[in-house]
């Protein structure tokens, strides 16, 4: 039956005001829209370095109870060159691998050379591997260099070898159909460059933005003297006396100013970065901050992948275990640093494999307040934490629609100006989140100073939420209505 035009018109306006009142329970007005990003795809960022061909360390002594303890990890992605067959072995495992692919030492490569990678790569893959990137050379600015190695492409040293290289390989990596989906990553450089003209970086700009998927570079988390002076954190000269995991990438973006010219427009991997354990470089409570708080940095500034060096200390004999040999995850004795179980636990929460989706938005804003006058529980120093941007945030999304929005106090917990770092307590901030839709269910993680995973069910009150954000990773779960 048909309805009288009147009624028709009355029925139109009715839906219309019911539209107008769902929208307005679902976003409040003055609350800003965040896009989520894919919380699977911040895991996959997630690799480190491992050193399979080292025989006299727990990679070539104990592999099978270190292989044990990646697949345990989560962690999807190792870094590392081939050896044996422990591509094709890991990859039974479902553990992917970026290979590093370089010239051999004291030789002279050429096309042969690039051939053989591309045909080692797609025989390993054929039997099992997953490798899904290949690495150009790794810092040749060092090692093409050194007498010891000695290394070129087609008669050419470091620079120009070098670039060649990346531009046969990325070639080859390309027209070949077994491995043109591969992402090429960039060679990275070791020695640190200023910018400027009394030290630049050697690798012309954009001259490798045609030979890579992805830059590199291994900003390794120190003093950033490339950066304005000022005293904070009870620290003198901040930025240039701290290690926190932004340090040389954010506020005073040092690293992506200096190394990622070669390949821009391209984004960056780091395929190093990481802390070192040895004699309190950072202390195992401070590393089980900083690693969650690194991966998420990085992340945030949109590295594509970021690989810890490393994943197992390789030397406790006083004769080799130097700064170098305790970058892992784990002990030498393989016993697990409070980092890994951070990181194990970081991963655990938001893992979403199977299908990618496209991610939805958040309303929602965060109020943070400073801290007047806190006294430092370590050194007994009173300070002011006045700086509320050092509250740094990442929002993820499941494919079930849940938001994860990870939040931590991105602040020192070392002053390096002194031997060893003194180690700092830096205050939690006060926050209030606010959100602009309706959330049917709210739980907060937190990852404690020794890794471990708390998770607190709480509700939300007129549609906010106060928190106190530490120096550590906390990760609230929001389910929306």
């Amino acid at each position: 039956m048909l309805l009288p035009r009147r009624l028709w018109l009355s029925v139109v306006l009715l839906l219309a005001t019911l539209s107008a009142v769902v929208f307005t329970n679902v976003v409040s007005p003055g609350l800003a829209v965040e896009t989520a990003r894919s919380a699977d795809r911040f895991v996959d960022s997630i690799c480190v370095g491992t050193h399979w061909s080292y025989p006299d360390t727990p990679y070539g002594q104990r592999y099978a109870e270190v292989k044990q303890k990646l697949v345990a990890s989560g962690i999807r992605t190792v870094r590392d060159g081939f050896y044996q067959n422990r591509p094709q072995d890991l990859g039974k495992s479902g553990i992917r691998m970026t290979i590093v692919a370089d010239v051999p030492d004291r030789s002279n490569g050429n096309e042969q050379t690039i051939r053989a990678i591309v045909n080692q790569v797609k025989t390993a893959n054929a039997a099992g591997a997953k490798i899904d990137a290949i690495e150009g050379p790794n810092e040749p600015d060092l090692f093409w260099i050194a007498s010891r190695f000695d290394k070129k492409y087609k008669g050419q040293g470091f620079p120009n070898g070098v670039i060649a290289f990346q531009k046969d390989l990325y070639t080859a990596i390309k027209r070949d159909p077994a491995t043109a989906a591969l992402k090429v990553i960039g060679p990275s450089l070791g020695v640190t460059y200023d910018g400027g003209s009394g030290n630049p970086n050697p690798l012309p700009k954009g001259s490798l933005a045609n030979a890579v998927d992805w830059g590199n570079f291994h900003p390794y988390p120190g003093g950033n003297p490339f950066s304005f002076p000022f005293d904070y954190n009870t620290t003198p000269k901040y930025y240039w006396n701290s290690n926190f995991p932004s340090v040389s990438i954010d506020e005073f973006p040092y690293n992506f100013n200096t190394y990622s010219p070669p390949f821009q427009p391209k984004p960056m991997a780091s395929t190093e970065t990481g802390y070192s354990t040895f004699n309190q470089w950072v202390s195992e409570k401070v590393h089980a901050k900083y690693m969650p708080r690194l991966f998420l940095e990085f992340f945030r500034k949109n590295v594509q992948r970021t690989c810890s060096y490393e994943f197992v200390d390789e030397f406790v004999d006083p004769g080799k275990a130097k700064r170098e040999a305790n970058f892992g995850l784990l002990r030498h004795d393989l016993t697990p640093k409070p980092a890994y179980t951070a990181v194990k636990n970081l991963i655990s929460v938001l893992r979403d494999p199977e299908a990618s989706f496209t991610p939805g938005g958040l309303a929602y804003s965060l109020d943070v307040r400073p801290v007047q006058n806190y006294r430092e529980p370590i050194s007994g120093r009173v300070a002011n934490y006045d700086r509320t941007q050092y509250v740094h945030h990442v929002l993820l999304q499941k494919r079930d629609r849940t938001f994860y929005l990870a939040l931590w106090h991105e602040v020192s917990n070392n002053d390096t100006s002194v031997q060893p770092p003194r180690e700092i307590q830096p205050p939690a901030m006060p926050v209030t989140l606010k959100l602009g839709q309706p959330i049917r269910t709210v739980a907060i993680y937190a990852l404690g100073e020794d890794g471990r995973l708390t998770t607190t069910p709480t509700r939300l009150t007129n549609n906010q939420l106060a928190l106190n954000v530490p120096d550590r990773v906390i990760i609230i779960k929001l389910v929306p209505a």
